[in-house]
């Protein structure tokens, strides 16, 4: 009687440790639950045209466990693919690029950007069939865009004025002279002719 209690009591503790074992022993490893969480990509798209030369692209990309590689993908108008080129870890979470661009060759670029972390999981910032997308112009033109403050009347104003101011003084020299030349008749006296004439006129800027 006594055996087969003892027996009933060593079933009974084979049976609890076969059912608590694999939970220890998960506890044990600190088994964690898989990252599912995709990285997070924060882009400034600016102004909706860049200029001719090299121009720099840059994204802010975090993840929870940690950033693989940042890509960027970009095409022309003329192109029928996407091209990819991998950003740069330039600063603390801050990836860039650079890319050149010719408005003679093409008007238009187009591109987004992908994520992947550590773990596996991607992140698009635009996507293949929605990019972001610019406007490519000469810088000479982009710069005509600039508004400046002018303090100063136009030269082409300034040109006429000067030409006026200077027309009126030769014409006050020419009746100046008229006058010191006309008043010696038929006399033939050698007495010189004095007078005098006043001119007034605006003096330019």
């Amino acid at each position: 009687m006594r055996m087969k209690i003892l027996f009933t009591k060593l079933f009974s503790l084979f049976f609890f440790l076969q059912i608590i074992s694999p939970v220890a022993y998960a506890e044990k490893l600190n088994l964690q639950a898989p990252d599912i969480e995709p990285p997070t990509i924060k882009f400034d798209a600016g102004d909706s045209a860049i200029s001719d030369g090299v121009n720099t692209f840059s994204a802010v990309v975090t993840d929870n466990i940690g950033v693989a590689n940042v890509t960027f993908y970009y095409k022309n108008s003329n192109d029928v693919g996407f091209s990819p080129k991998v950003m740069r870890l330039t600063d603390i979470n801050t990836y860039s690029v650079d890319i050149t661009v010719d408005s003679v060759i093409s008007d238009r670029l187009e591109f987004y950007i992908r994520a992947d972390d550590v773990s596996g999981n991607s992140v698009f910032e635009g996507q293949k069939f929605s990019p972001f997308a610019y406007d490519v112009v000469p810088t000479a033109v982009k710069e005509e865009k600039i508004v400046t403050t002018v303090t100063e009347p136009p030269k082409a104003e300034e040109e006429k004025e000067g030409m006026s101011t200077l027309t009126m003084i030769l014409l006050g020299l020419g009746v100046a002279a008229l006058a010191g030349g006309g008043g010696g008749g038929g006399g033939g006296g050698d007495e010189p002719t004095t007078g005098s004439i006043t001119i007034t006129t605006d003096i330019p800027d």
